[in-house]
This record gives C-alpha cells, sequence and structure tokens, in this order.
C-alpha cells in the first residue's frame, strides 16, 4: 500500500489510502505500518501535501487519516513535533482546508493529538508552528471587534470581513476546542491564549454555537480562560492526582459512556 501511495503513476493510490486508514485505527496497525515506513515519515507528509502528486487524479485526502492514526503512537507524535523537520508546520496550513472535510478533519484530530504533549506547547504556539490562529480562524465568524479587542487578536483574525463563514462541520469546530482545551492544560498555554484574546473569539461562537456537544466542550474551555491562574493552582493540569474515590467512579461510569 505504501509503495502504490509513494508511485505518482498508480491509479489506485486512494483505495490504497483507504486501506492504510482501516488498518492504522488499531495501535498495533499504527505500529506495523509505523514501522514499515522506516523511519521516513517525512515522506509521506511531503505527499500529502502535494496536492497534485498523483498524476492520475487521486486525490490522497484518506492520507490525512493515516497520518492521524499514526499520531496515536508517541514516537509518530515525537517525530512530528520534532522542531528540525517542520512536519507540523506543513500540516497545520489544512486546518482550514475547504475542498475536504476528510482531509481538514483528519489533520486536526492529529494536531489535537501532538496537543497532549504538554512538554511542547512553547513549541505549537511559538511563531515556528503559530498554531493559535490556524484553530481559531475556522471558529471565527464575520463579526467585528472594537479596536482594543481587535488589536490583542493575532493578527490572522483582525478584519476577517463580513464574508467570514464559520466551519460547517460540528465534529470538527469540536475538536478545535479540544486541541484548545489541551492547550490549556499548562499555565503558559492558559496565559498565551488568553494574551492573544482568543475568549472574544469563543465569545462570538457562544452565541452563534446551537450544537449541544460543541457547547458543552466550548464553556469549559471558555470557564478555563476566565478563571485567575491563583484559582487554578497548578502550572499543569495533568500533573494534578486525581484521589482514588474519584477514580473509580469514573471507572463506574464507563459502560454507560
Amino acid at each position: 500500500m505504501l509503495k502504490i501511495i509513494s508511485n505518482p503513476e498508480h491509479n489506485l493510490a486512494d483505495p490504497a489510502c483507504m486501506v492504510l486508514s482501516n488498518l492504522t485505527r488499531t495501535k498495533l496497525g499504527s505500529e506495523k505500518v509505523f514501522q514499515s515506513m522506516e523511519g521516513n515519515l517525512d515522506k509521506y507528509i511531503d505527499i500529502f501535501c502535494q496536492e497534485k502528486y498523483n498524476k492520475k487524479g487521486a486525490r490522497l485526502h484518506y492520507l490525512a487519516s493515516v497520518l492521524s492514526n499514526l499520531s496515536q503512537l508517541p514516537a509518530a507524535r515525537s517525530y512530528i513535533l520534532d522542531p528540525s523537520r517542520s512536519c507540523l508546520q506543513r500540516l497545520v496550513s489544512f486546518t482550514d482546508y475547504k475542498d475536504s472535510i476528510c482531509r481538514r478533519g483528519a489533520v486536526l484530530g492529529l494536531i489535537k493529538n501532538c496537543c497532549f504533549e504538554t512538554d511542547h506547547h512553547e513549541f505549537l504556539l511559538s511563531e515556528a508552528v503559530d498554531l493559535l490562529p490556524k484553530l481559531l480562524i475556522p471558529l471565527a465568524g464575520p463579526e467585528e471587534f472594537d479596536e482594543e479587542d481587535n488589536d490583542k487578536l493575532p493578527i490572522d483574525l483582525q478584519y476577517l470581513g463580513e464574508e467570514k463563514t464559520r466551519e460547517p462541520d460540528p465534529d470538527i469546530r469540536k475538536m478545535l476546542l479540544e486541541a484548545l482545551t489541551q492547550l490549556c492544560a499548562t499555565k503558559f498555554g492558559r496565559e498565551y491564549l488568553r494574551s492573544k484574546n482568543t475568549y472574544v473569539i469563543l465569545r462570538e461562537l457562544h452565541k452563534w454555537e446551537k450544537n449541544e456537544n460543541v457547547l458543552v466542550v466550548l464553556e469549559h474551555l471558555v470557564n478555563i480562560l476566565i478563571r485567575f491562574e491563583h484559582e487554578i493552582g497548578h502550572d499543569n493540569l495533568k500533573e494534578i492526582e486525581v484521589p482514588d474515590e474519584i477514580t473509580e467512579k469514573f471507572n463506574a461510569l464507563e459502560p454507560a459512556l
């Protein structure tokens, strides 16, 4: 399957991507495929980013699903997040890709998985990746803000215009918010999102949003951002020890979920 995808003249590249997408859904399948790539994930990211790579008309949208599935592996995340490779910098441009819901949704799944790596939050939010505006632009609408609020926003979110529309798919909006929530696990991430006036984008989204599943995630994120750091009391929320009795209650709920 990898050889078929790599061949720009092969007319079965899209079905090959779909086969690998199914094979990599499990951790074991992802491990086998990642091993078969022989440490050269860059090659397949390059192929994915070249929209006309295949000369027979294959679009390779499902290669995004393969990459997203691979990101469940710590080794794949480490590879993608290596600053010397610029893998993520190439992939984030697809967060607002209009031509394929499969492509932009899977790329966002990969980004969300990478956001679980709290040690890399400063890198993700740095100018090298500039992830925050990539996550906020699909959530932004045509609303106009006063000069003070506007100046605090990332430059890419200033003066979007009355024709600006939000991401139409609720599952993708939910993933965008979940990625932002993961960035709020660290004090650095929370303070950075506040400094870039993320709240005003979320406030307007809340007025517009009708999907209950999205609203639950959105309200949780806003609740984190509006709290003072002394109220939160932890630099890294992932390092908080959960009492055994609370863990047992959550485990008891698992079958119902």
